[in-house]
């Protein structure tokens, strides 16, 4: 399958959120850096109005660079949030999503399994609520974004293929982050097979695993996983990366974005780190011509 390598722009998020970079400049930077398309963060637009996002889609189309869209958490059950409040963000995404030229917009559940392991009734919960939002949302609508839910550290994979089954929408499909499954201490590679056929987009990042030992270090109390860049950790990207490169062709590129999260204010270090990821990635993705 032909994959398109791009950059989530939470790569950059800290440095954003303090004023230290613009989306403009971001977008070039990561244009020089020889991504196809940039992945914007709604979050990161809240202060844009329309003329500022046509003067941005126009500016990227100058360069060659296509945009996607990000938009964020569709609601949670447990705080209350009524269905109708979830339509109604995810609509809004779908909208901005058409002024960028996004085939998708990429939204998530927003709540982590972890925090909920010990209530499998609440995670039923909030996996009716994701069905209810979504179906909302979609039933009935036209145009061509598609709306992708990402898993997102809360669902198993069997979950999100009910979820997308009992949608039943054209118009729904995964955005499929390969490393997050870790986070629901599953292996990615069979959840990625389980989820590709619903999935046109996603991340890639690595991890580490850094332990904590008691004082002495006879032992360790634990271990936590940290997020890196693609590259930069212990991840098999070789063999995740193969399963999507390996696919059936499409009638479009798979779209698989970097996703950087360990990034700091102050630290502008992106080019050097996403430089080598998406040399990394870049030659993962190449198919070999059969002799």
């Amino acid at each position: 399958m032909h994959i398109l390598l791009g950059v989530d722009t939470l790569s950059y998020h800290c440095r954003l959120a303090e004023h230290e970079i613009t989306l403009e400049e971001v977008v070039r930077e990561c244009g020089e850096l020889g991504a196809a398309y940039v992945q914007l963060n709604a979050v990161h637009l809240k202060d844009y109005d329309e003329a500022a996002i046509d003067a941005l889609v126009a500016s990227a189309g100058d360069a060659g660079i296509a945009l996607t869209l990000s938009g964020d958490v569709v609601g949670l059950a447990k705080r209350g949030d009524t269905v109708a409040e979830g339509a109604a963000r995810v609509k809004g995404w779908v909208e901005l999503a058409e002024r960028l030229g996004s085939p998708f917009a990429r939204v998530s559940s927003g709540f982590y399994r972890n925090e909920l392991l010990g209530h499998p009734e609440q995670i039923a919960a909030e996996q009716r609520y994701v069905i209810d939002a979504l179906r909302a949302a979609t039933d009935g609508s036209s145009g061509s974004v598609k709306v992708l839910l990402e898993n997102h550290s809360d669902f198993t994979a069997d979950e999100y293929v009910e979820i997308i089954e009992a949608v039943d929408s054209e118009r729904v499909g995964v955005f499929l982050d390969i490393i997050n499954p870790i986070s629901v201490l599953l292996d990615p590679l069979p959840v990625i097979t389980r989820l590709a056929p619903w999935a046109p987009a996603g991340h890639a990042k690595d991890f580490r695993m850094v332990s904590h030992y008691v004082p002495d270090r006879f032992h360790r109390t634990g271990f936590d996983i940290q997020f890196c860049y693609p590259g930069e950790g212990v991840a098999d990207l070789a063999s995740l990366v193969g399963l999507l490169r390996d696919a059936p062709e499409r009638d479009t590129p798979y779209l698989l974005g970097i996703e950087g999260l360990d990034n700091q204010a102050g630290v502008a270090d992106q080019r050097e780190r996403l430089g080598a990821s998406l040399k990394l990635l870049g030659d993962l993705t190449a198919v070999t011509p059969s002799r």
